[in-house]
Order: C-alpha cells, then structure tokens, then sequence
C-alpha cells in the first residue's frame, strides 16, 4: 500500500481534492496541519467541512483543545500509528499538507535532538516570555542563523523559540542535529503530490477564501477564542494568518472589516509564495494539476 501526500499552498484546494481521491482509491485521510488539529480553530483554519468528514474518514483534524502544545515529534507520534492502522486494513492512507515540515518529517524522520524534562523548559518559557518575537528572532539569528532562515515567518514564534532552547540546553545549535542521522521516518512507500496551479488562480483562490472566512464568522471565531483566556500569545496557533490580523481588529488596531479582509488577503498571498518556494525545493514532490492527480492510477 503506497502512502499518497497531497500538498500545495494555502488554498490551492487541497481538502476538496483529497475527499474526491479518497472516495476513488478506498482511502482516509490524515491532516497534516498545525492548526486545524485544533478543536477550536475551525473557520480560520479552512478546516474540512462536517460534511467532508462524514464523507471520508479523517484523523488529526478538530482533536486537540488549545492548551496543547503541538510539534514536528508530537505529530509524527501520533501520525504514524494511524497510517499503520489505515493501512493494515487495506485501505489507501492520504497525509493531506497545510504544515509542510510535518510532511517533511514524516518523510525524512527528525533530529535526534535529546527530551528537555518539564522543569527545564518551564524555566526557559518563563524567561522567553519577557521577550517579544522579535527580539526572540533577532537573538536566533545570532546564535543560529541557518535556523532562522529555515523559518519561513519572523512571527513563527514557536520554531523560533525552539531554535534558542536546543542552543541553550544542549551542546550544539538546532542546524547542527539537523545535520545528524533522521529518526522516526516513515518506512513505507509514498508518493507525493504537490497541486499545480496558475499563480493568478491561486491568488483569486485566496481572496475568495478570505472574503468567505469573514463572511462564515472569523471574527466571532475569534472572540470566542480570545473570550476562553487564550491569543497569540500564548498559543502559537493563533499566530498564524488570519487568526493574527483578526486579533488586532478586535484590539482596535485594524480599524475596519474592508482593512482586515485585505490584509489577511495579502498575507495570505505572502505565504502561499513562500510555502511555492519551499515546495518547490522538494525534490520528492511530483507536481500536477488537480484534475490530473484525480486521472492517475494508483
């Protein structure tokens, strides 16, 4: 049984074509998204629909409450398990990317960087905490540079602080277990399949999706969330695009709706380039347009 990925940019209409490629080759689906893991986080995440997963069975989407930290290793322990099981019952296991470095893992296994007990990285969050982002990055980029140009966002503070924490507690810099033997690989066949498409689509694509997002109740979304104790600073999912923007909007700092629509628009766009750019710098990625990927034979 050969594990199918389909990835691409934010938008490119991944969920979509995943439910119709599930239903044509017997498959489930396993997200792979650091943000709709999140029970809570289901608008601004363009999380399948309640219809879509009753359609196909999906894993790792809508499990997690907001209080969880969720990382590359937390992930691949819970991924790799349900491929397992998906596949030991005869049915095709589709990993469906919205975080590109958990596919990533999941095929070239992680660093064998050593466990940090709790007492530890307590300590190290409390001092993180009376920095900001920023400064964080700034201090990476001294202490770690090659790690910090890995981060495709300035704002990914949770990769960030990672990159500072393995510095400090260890002997050798994140790049530098990089560099080391993989772990926790997956062992099987797979085949990869990035979703091709024209960049003026893909950018009408994302601001449609944004202009539905609003219209679906973000800003509610994130009220309520905000309401539960919880923001960006303190929880790294809620750093991320349109989540962010939707933060300060209702802080006052976005002064209107048109303003955030645009903006969450154009970071949107900003990303989509950049995860393009990472994609395309995977050479284990086959690349085809949708209706192509739906015509191949498995």
């Amino acid at each position: 049984m050969t594990l199918i990925f389909i990835l691409g940019p934010t938008a490119s209409g991944k969920t979509k074509l995943s439910v119709e490629l599930a239903k044509k080759v017997n498959g489930e689906i396993i997200g792979a998204d650091s943000v709709q893991i999140y029970k809570d986080l289901v608008i601004g995440s363009a999380a399948p629909t309640e219809e879509e997963m009753q359609e196909i069975p999906h894993h790792l989407i809508g499990i997690r409450d907001l209080k969880d930290e969720i990382s590359a290793g937390i992930y691949i322990e819970s991924a790799l398990p349900i491929i397992d099981k998906i596949e030991k019952s005869g049915k095709t296991p589709i990993v469906v990317g919205g975080t590109n470095f958990y596919v990533d893992a999941l095929i070239n296994g992680l660093s064998p960087v050593p466990a940090a007990d709790e007492e530890t990285m307590n300590t190290f969050e409390e001092e993180f905490s009376r920095f900001s982002t920023e400064e964080l990055f700034a201090e990476l980029q001294q202490t770690d540079p090659e790690w910090a140009s890995k981060i495709s966002s300035p704002n990914d503070r949770q990769r960030i602080k990672r990159g500072l924490f393995v510095a400090k507690t260890t002997e050798k810099t994140l790049s530098e277990w990089n560099r080391m033997g993989r772990i926790n690989a997956y062992k099987g066949d797979f085949l990869a399949l990035g979703i091709e498409m024209e960049r003026e689509k893909l950018y009408e694509r994302i601001n449609l999706r944004t202009h539905i997002m609003l219209k679906s109740g973000l800003i509610d979304e994130v009220r309520a969330i905000n309401g539960k104790g919880f923001s960006s600073e303190n929880c790294k999912a809620l750093a991320s695009i349109g989540y962010i923007e939707t933060e300060r909007y209702l802080k006052g700092k976005i002064t209107s709706i048109e303003e955030l629509q645009e903006l969450i628009a154009q970071n949107t766009r900003h990303l989509a380039k950049r995860q393009l750019t990472w994609l395309r710098n995977r050479d284990y990625v086959l690349w085809k347009k949708p209706e192509e990927i739906l015509e191949l034979k498995f």
